[in-house]
């Protein structure tokens, strides 16, 4: 069947998307480009140029986009394409408007050289825009989009290796910082700071929005817990077959996966069924199936 199209959450993802791309701006055009801080992919490539040939650091980013973009229609698919041609757009554009026009990256620069504090810019420029770069980035991936550059090839990784979205950034965008140390052996150095700040902050967006969590319950009273599951938090439960080692007596251990907002109220309902219940907790990397994402 056709899927219908939400107009009200296509919505609300291109209003993330649009927050997402402008902080990304902002963190370029306010803490890395003023000091020429390679952080790896398009932006980093497009910041070289720029200091040498003096070329606009937007409309750069945009044509090498085009043939990233090229790989993410065929390996990623149509709807994601739209999604990241409006977030390229929008962030080449903001990027040059907020040069070009505002000036923001040469009053950026010109208030941390001239700041009154003991601080060092360059340091203060390299974390601070990998903070904002990443929060931005990772709100624009939270909602299946990309804002061109090598973060497509770090969502094509995720997809067919599964690595996660910020480690595969990091690996890419290491490398191509790595060859601009043939231009400033010093300079770059301060790039593999913000690339390592920047796949952090991605992966603490994506993850924290989308975190699950997978609870093993040995309980006598299983069976009250899991209808008290099924009332309560609406998810679907598996009954694990174990044996006591001390006892050598086989019980069921109940296997349940939540989201963490959800933990709360499962330790409430375990609470009030059997307080003396053995339960454990473990973090997963990523949550797949009916009532979770969509396997893709």
């Amino acid at each position: 069947m056709e899927k219908r199209f939400d107009f009200k959450k296509e919505t609300v993802n291109y209003i993330i998307i649009t927050i997402g791309t402008l902080l990304t701006a902002l963190g370029i055009v306010l803490f890395l480009d003023p000091f020429s801080i390679v952080a790896g992919g398009v932006s980093g490539l497009a910041i070289v140029l720029k200091s040498l040939f003096g070329w606009w650091l937007g409309l750069q980013m945009l044509i090498y986009n085009v043939i990233l973009f090229a790989l993410g229609f065929w390996l990623l698919g149509v709807g994601f394409g739209f999604k990241s041609i409006y977030a390229a757009l929008l962030l080449s554009f903001s990027i040059d408007y907020f040069e070009q026009v505002w000036h923001l990256d040469s009053k950026m620069k010109s208030l941390l050289l001239n700041s009154n504090f003991n601080i060092d810019p360059l340091l203060i420029s390299a974390i601070y825009g990998g903070v904002l770069a990443g929060i931005g980035i990772g709100l624009v991936i939270w909602r299946n989009a990309s804002t061109g550059g090598t973060d497509i090839i770090a969502m094509i990784i995720n997809k067919y290796f599964h690595i996660s979205t910020g480690k595969g950034l990091l690996l890419v965008d290491t490398l191509v910082t790595m060859s601009a140390f043939l231009i400033n052996p010093i300079v770059p150095m301060f790039g593999v700071i913000t690339i390592f700040v920047t796949s952090k902050m991605i992966d603490t967006v994506v993850e924290g929005f989308e975190a699950t969590r997978t609870v093993l319950v040995i309980s006598e009273k299983y069976d009250k817990i899991k209808e008290m599951i099924f009332e309560k938090l609406d998810r679907g439960v598996t009954f694990l077959e174990g044996e006591g080692g001390y006892t050598s007596k086989e019980r069921k251990i109940l296997m349940v996966v939540l989201t963490r907002r959800e933990i709360g109220e499962l330790r409430r309902i375990i609470k009030n069924v059997d307080d003396k219940a053995f339960v454990s907790i473990f973090p997963n990397s990523e949550t797949l199936g009916y009532g979770f994402k969509r396997l893709r």
